[in-house]
């Protein structure tokens, strides 16, 4: 969602993101606001832009933080800034997305060695339940599986439905993206796609396990994120999920990304949300 055009000679960037409302992935639906994985996937596009790499590699790994300060208004310049930095484990980029001259998101992006963590930190693998994997929707091919209800996962567009239905409440296959949708890769599973699946399956397991209401809405928190860079669509993929009740009006939802034949750990994906009822978020909405 930025414009290479736009950047500096320099190694610090300053570019605006681009919000097109007639974008049917992001503005699948009418909203008042600028989505959060609009603003995630302008992350990832620049990070292509100066460090292709890091999103392309294949065998490769993308660590990625990200925190939501405020929401995005529609109809108000969004720019990205940031620099690359040095961080703990590597090379990364430091990024504020800013509107109004205040912070809408940070997020810190880098590589992540292929060793690392293949969970979430602090959360136990789950187990693979002998014979399961035949019982798994395959996500390889958008026809191979039966997707997730739109109407759980706040979508409307049948191409933008990335995520099947659970299987015993815990497990989701991972659908790949048609070729000219805008989160999709050229025979990879790209980490756009990844995210936009694992953030359908947060929201249908607020419906499903948390017990939200339909209409309620569920706003971003944090994202992190380490995910595979260049692996093939043709490996099937599923989230799995491990059990966590919901605090109040929050909830942390951290995934597995599994090989859904084999069971072999490519990575985990963790968001958290703030739920509000339809009459709450319209309040908040009137008092900005």
């Amino acid at each position: 969602m930025t414009g290479s055009s736009d950047m500096s000679d320099g190694p610090g960037v300053l570019v605006p993101v681009v919000v097109d409302e007639g974008d049917r992935c992001f503005f699948d639906h009418p909203l008042d606001h600028v989505p959060g994985m609009l603003l995630v996937a302008g992350v990832l596009d620049l990070l292509r832009a100066r460090e292709p790499g890091w999103t392309e590699a294949a065998g490769g790994r993308l660590r990625l933080s990200m925190t939501f300060d405020r929401m995005c208004e529609l109809g108000r310049p969004v720019w990205l800034r940031g620099e690359p930095v040095a961080a703990c484990d590597g090379p990364a980029w430091r990024l504020t997305a800013v509107q109004d001259g205040a912070a809408v998101c940070r997020a810190t992006v880098g590589t992540a060695t292929p060793t690392g963590p293949a969970v979430p930190p602090g959360r136990a693998a789950q187990t693979v339940v002998s014979g399961s994997a035949q019982s798994v929707v395959s996500g390889a091919a958008r026809g191979a599986g039966a997707p997730a209800d739109p109407a759980l996962v706040h979508r409307l567009q049948p191409e933008n439905v990335l995520v099947g239905g659970l299987v015993r409440t815990e497990r989701a296959a991972v659908l790949v993206p048609p070729p000219e949708h805008r989160l999709a890769g050229t025979g990879v599973h790209t980490p756009g796609a990844l995210i936009e699946s694992s953030r359908q399956l947060a929201t249908m397991l607020g419906h499903t396990a948390h017990g939200r209401d339909a209409d309620a809405q569920m706003l971003w928190l944090s994202l992190n994120a380490d995910l595979p860079t260049g692996l093939p669509v043709a490996v099937p993929l599923e989230l799995r999920w491990e059990f966590a009740p919901a605090r109040g009006a929050r909830s942390l939802f951290g995934f597995t990304v599994a090989d859904s034949a084999s069971g072999e750990r490519h990575g985990w994906c963790e968001i958290g949300v703030h739920t509000l009822s339809r009459t709450g978020y319209l309040k908040r909405r009137a008092a900005k």
